[in-house]
Protein backbone atom coordinates (compact mmCIF):
# COMPACT_ATOMS: atom_id res chain seq x y z
CA UNK A 1 0.00 0.00 0.00
CA UNK A 2 2.81 2.40 0.93
CA UNK A 3 4.63 1.61 -2.30
CA UNK A 4 1.53 2.35 -4.45
CA UNK A 5 0.97 5.65 -2.63
CA UNK A 6 4.64 6.59 -3.12
CA UNK A 7 4.42 5.81 -6.85
CA UNK A 8 1.22 7.90 -7.13
CA UNK A 9 2.76 10.90 -5.32
CA UNK A 10 5.97 10.70 -7.37
CA UNK A 11 3.92 10.41 -10.58
CA UNK A 12 1.87 13.48 -9.66
CA UNK A 13 5.01 15.43 -8.81
CA UNK A 14 6.63 14.42 -12.12
CA UNK A 15 3.47 15.39 -14.05
CA UNK A 16 3.35 18.77 -12.27
CA UNK A 17 7.03 19.41 -12.99
CA UNK A 18 6.60 18.43 -16.65
CA UNK A 19 3.58 20.72 -16.99
CA UNK A 20 5.51 23.61 -15.42
CA UNK A 21 8.47 23.11 -17.74
CA UNK A 22 6.29 22.96 -20.86
CA UNK A 23 4.28 26.01 -19.71
CA UNK A 24 7.38 28.13 -19.09
CA UNK A 25 9.04 27.11 -22.36
CA UNK A 26 5.89 27.77 -24.42
CA UNK A 27 5.10 31.14 -22.80
CA UNK A 28 8.67 32.44 -22.69
CA UNK A 29 8.44 34.54 -25.90
CA UNK A 30 5.22 36.21 -24.75
CA UNK A 31 6.59 36.93 -21.30
CA UNK A 32 9.73 38.51 -22.73
CA UNK A 33 7.60 40.79 -24.94
CA UNK A 34 5.62 41.84 -21.86
CA UNK A 35 8.86 42.84 -20.15
CA UNK A 36 9.89 44.98 -23.12
CA UNK A 37 10.00 48.78 -22.96
CA UNK A 38 6.60 49.04 -24.68
CA UNK A 39 4.46 46.10 -23.58
CA UNK A 40 1.32 47.69 -25.10
CA UNK A 41 2.99 47.23 -28.50
CA UNK A 42 4.42 43.79 -27.79
CA UNK A 43 1.67 42.05 -29.74
CA UNK A 44 2.63 44.09 -32.81
CA UNK A 45 6.19 42.77 -32.88
CA UNK A 46 4.99 39.20 -32.61
CA UNK A 47 1.98 39.45 -34.93
CA UNK A 48 3.85 41.19 -37.76
CA UNK A 49 7.23 39.45 -37.27
CA UNK A 50 9.10 42.71 -36.80
CA UNK A 51 12.85 42.96 -36.35
CA UNK A 52 14.20 44.74 -33.29
CA UNK A 53 15.04 47.82 -35.42
CA UNK A 54 11.53 47.94 -36.94
CA UNK A 55 9.93 47.52 -33.53
CA UNK A 56 12.16 50.26 -32.05
CA UNK A 57 11.13 52.67 -34.83
CA UNK A 58 7.45 51.87 -34.30
CA UNK A 59 7.87 52.49 -30.56
CA UNK A 60 9.39 55.89 -31.38
CA UNK A 61 6.49 56.72 -33.71
CA UNK A 62 4.04 55.62 -31.01
CA UNK A 63 5.73 57.76 -28.36
CA UNK A 64 5.63 60.79 -30.67
CA UNK A 65 1.96 60.22 -31.54
CA UNK A 66 0.67 59.68 -27.98
CA UNK A 67 0.73 63.35 -26.83
CA UNK A 68 -1.14 64.42 -29.98
CA UNK A 69 -3.66 61.63 -29.49
CA UNK A 70 -4.20 62.51 -25.83
CA UNK A 71 -4.78 66.17 -26.70
CA UNK A 72 -7.24 65.24 -29.44
CA UNK A 73 -9.09 62.95 -27.03
CA UNK A 74 -9.25 65.76 -24.47
CA UNK A 75 -10.73 68.14 -27.07
CA UNK A 76 -13.19 65.53 -28.31
CA UNK A 77 -14.31 64.68 -24.78
CA UNK A 78 -14.80 68.37 -23.93
CA UNK A 79 -16.84 68.89 -27.09
CA UNK A 80 -18.93 65.81 -26.31
CA UNK A 81 -19.70 67.20 -22.85
CA UNK A 82 -20.72 70.54 -24.35
CA UNK A 83 -22.87 68.84 -26.96
CA UNK A 84 -24.52 66.65 -24.33
CA UNK A 85 -25.33 69.69 -22.18
CA UNK A 86 -26.96 71.39 -25.16
CA UNK A 87 -28.90 68.24 -26.03
CA UNK A 88 -30.10 67.81 -22.45
CA UNK A 89 -31.69 71.25 -22.44
CA UNK A 90 -32.82 71.35 -26.07
CA UNK A 91 -36.40 71.05 -27.22
CA UNK A 92 -35.64 72.21 -30.78
CA UNK A 93 -32.69 72.47 -33.12
CA UNK A 94 -30.84 75.69 -32.34
CA UNK A 95 -27.90 77.50 -33.94
CA UNK A 96 -25.80 76.64 -30.84
CA UNK A 97 -26.65 72.97 -31.24
CA UNK A 98 -25.80 73.11 -34.95
CA UNK A 99 -22.45 74.77 -34.14
CA UNK A 100 -21.67 72.14 -31.50
CA UNK A 101 -22.48 69.33 -33.95
CA UNK A 102 -20.27 70.86 -36.64
CA UNK A 103 -17.39 71.23 -34.16
CA UNK A 104 -17.80 67.63 -32.97
CA UNK A 105 -17.67 66.43 -36.59
CA UNK A 106 -14.61 68.59 -37.28
CA UNK A 107 -12.79 67.15 -34.28
CA UNK A 108 -13.70 63.58 -35.28
CA UNK A 109 -12.40 64.24 -38.79
CA UNK A 110 -9.16 65.75 -37.48
CA UNK A 111 -8.69 62.79 -35.16
CA UNK A 112 -9.21 60.32 -37.99
CA UNK A 113 -6.79 62.24 -40.20
CA UNK A 114 -4.11 62.12 -37.48
CA UNK A 115 -4.72 58.41 -36.86
CA UNK A 116 -4.52 57.61 -40.55
CA UNK A 117 -1.21 59.46 -40.92
CA UNK A 118 0.14 57.56 -37.92
CA UNK A 119 -1.06 54.23 -39.31
CA UNK A 120 0.63 54.95 -42.65
CA UNK A 121 3.88 55.86 -40.87
CA UNK A 122 3.77 52.63 -38.86
CA UNK A 123 2.98 50.53 -41.94
CA UNK A 124 5.90 52.07 -43.84
CA UNK A 125 8.25 50.95 -41.06
CA UNK A 126 7.24 47.32 -41.63
CA UNK A 127 8.13 44.96 -44.46
CA UNK A 128 5.80 45.70 -47.41
CA UNK A 129 3.51 42.67 -47.04
CA UNK A 130 3.25 43.09 -43.27
CA UNK A 131 2.57 46.81 -43.70
CA UNK A 132 -0.33 46.06 -46.05
CA UNK A 133 -1.73 43.52 -43.62
CA UNK A 134 -1.38 46.01 -40.74
CA UNK A 135 -3.18 48.73 -42.72
CA UNK A 136 -6.04 46.38 -43.59
CA UNK A 137 -6.38 45.45 -39.92
CA UNK A 138 -6.34 49.01 -38.53
CA UNK A 139 -8.67 50.34 -41.21
CA UNK A 140 -11.17 47.68 -40.24
CA UNK A 141 -10.88 48.64 -36.56
CA UNK A 142 -10.57 52.42 -36.72
CA UNK A 143 -12.75 53.32 -39.68
CA UNK A 144 -15.94 51.34 -39.29
CA UNK A 145 -18.38 52.30 -42.06
CA UNK A 146 -21.38 52.50 -39.72
CA UNK A 147 -19.54 54.05 -36.74
CA UNK A 148 -20.65 51.05 -34.67
CA UNK A 149 -24.27 52.17 -34.85
CA UNK A 150 -25.55 48.77 -35.95
CA UNK A 151 -24.17 46.93 -32.94
CA UNK A 152 -26.79 44.85 -31.19
CA UNK A 153 -27.18 45.57 -27.45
Amino acid sequence: MKRGLLILVLGLLAAGAAYGCVYFVCTSPKRSLQRSGRPELAWLKDEFSLSDAEFKRICELHAAYLPQCREMCRKTDAQSVQLQLLLDSATNATPELDTALVEAARLRSECQRMMLRHFFQVSQTMPVDQGRRYLAWVKGKAFLPDYGMNDKP
